[in-house]
């Protein structure tokens, strides 16, 4: 995550399989509690939580497509992989009983916008290894903790680095 520390206009939605095993639905549950805590804290302005199906065929027009395609655009701008949490596989269908190629969501991921424009999203990969669901979250709770230095730079943290922005 980048920006300057203030959560005015810091959106963050939940996608989460519609179908989980109960272990899964636990961590959906504390992670959406969590972000709740986040809200009423000040860290977010708006938290928005979303169910969205295992997977879907790649020639449909649906919500899991377009928010793919979005978080497609944002990976190569920002030079991450979205693979292989985002996967394309050969399925089975069960209703039509024919194989095809299908987008697999993860079970669980994070968005985060800032006045409405998409900053990054989480699960990822990096060339430094992978990001979680869990990362993002203390990557919220650190940006509260980021302090302009008297030049008028900010200290941003990203993805367990630092990164400087004016």
């Amino acid at each position: 995550m980048s920006g300057d520390g203030t959560t005015e206009g810091t959106r963050v939605e939940l996608y989460a399989r519609s179908s989980l095993p109960e272990i899964a639905e636990k961590r959906r549950d504390q992670i959406a509690t969590r972000l709740d805590e986040l809200a009423n804290a000040g860290h977010i302005s708006q938290v928005e939580i979303h169910n969205w199906r295992k997977k879907v065929s790649l020639t449909a027009d649906c919500r899991e497509q377009t928010r793919y395609e979005a978080f497609t655009e944002w990976a190569d701008e920002v030079g991450v992989d979205l693979a292989p949490f985002f996967d394309t596989r050969t399925c089975y269908s069960m209703d039509s009983g024919e194989k095809g190629e299908r987008l697999v969501l993860p079970a669980l991921c994070l968005a985060v916008y800032r006045d409405g424009t998409l900053q990054s999203v989480y699960p990822h990969s990096t060339n430094d290894g992978s990001r979680s669901v869990m990362d993002c979250l203390r990557a919220i709770e650190s940006a509260r903790r980021r302090t302009p230095d008297p030049d008028g730079a900010t200290l941003t943290a990203d993805d367990d680095s630092l990164e400087v922005s004016h």
